[in-house]
């Protein structure tokens, strides 16, 4: 009879806590995939993302000799401009699981599996952290011999050497540093300004209304000419 009620606790346990591992599971996607989305789509978040962590970026070049471009790319793609569920909660801005890891951490649905993520008391030390988890892997060390300014062979080497499982990781790397010019804080210093990009749509609308304005006349002359710029 004792057995009997000890095998029905266990198996209720066991219930339990199938139960809540299910639910951390279900949140977890919730949590992520709208951010994301969002993040993706919105022009001002990067921009914002790029203005409040390019100081950062470039310290950990001059430190750590690892182009900014190259740090604000992973940065904004791995965080999705820091909307993302981990960077939210863990101020986890790389993707860094707990592979050799003693600090806090977080657990998050990755591709189906239930993994181990670092957390960090602050953002800085996310990126502090992602610069000397690069450091000290031996498979890294050809990036190092690159220029800094050579953000195209940082991001195919970043691939090649397996940062990330995307094939096309280095494809979507090299498009956010050209279509936000990252490159530019490569070769600049923590008290310059921010690079400020004009969206295509922004463009567009631009030239769209320069187009539609209409011809002046000169009633002077009583002849029609176009206003001209000095």
């Amino acid at each position: 009879m004792e057995e009997t009620v000890y095998n029905k606790y266990e198996l209720f346990l066991t219930r339990f806590i199938l139960i809540l591992f299910l639910v951390a599971f279900k949140f977890s996607i919730r949590a992520s995939t709208p951010e994301v989305k969002d993040a993706v789509s919105n022009n001002s978040a990067y921009q914002e993302y790029i203005g409040t962590h390019y100081k950062t970026a470039i310290r950990q070049q001059k430190e750590h000799k690892i182009p900014a471009s190259i740090i604000l790319a992973q940065g904004l793609l791995e965080s999705a401009a820091g909307q993302s569920y981990l960077a939210l909660a863990a101020n986890n801005h790389f993707g860094l699981k707990c592979t050799d890891w003693r600090g806090l951490c977080i657990y998050k649905n990755d591709d189906g599996v239930y993994s181990c993520f670092r957390k960090y008391l602050e953002v800085s030390d996310s990126f502090e952290d992602h610069s000397r988890f690069l450091i000290a892997r031996p498979h890294y060390k050809p990036l190092f011999k690159l220029k800094v300014t050579d953000y195209k062979g940082w991001a195919q080497g970043l691939k090649r050497y397996g940062y990330a499982s995307d094939p096309n990781y280095a494809t979507k790397l090299i498009k956010l540093i050209e279509s936000y010019q990252l490159y530019y804080y490569d070769t600049a210093k923590e008290t310059d300004p921010p690079m400020k990009v004009v969206s295509t749509a922004t463009k567009t609308s631009s030239a769209t209304q320069k187009k539609a304005q209409p011809v002046k006349k000169n009633t002077t002359k009583g002849k029609t000419s176009a206003s001209s710029k000095k």
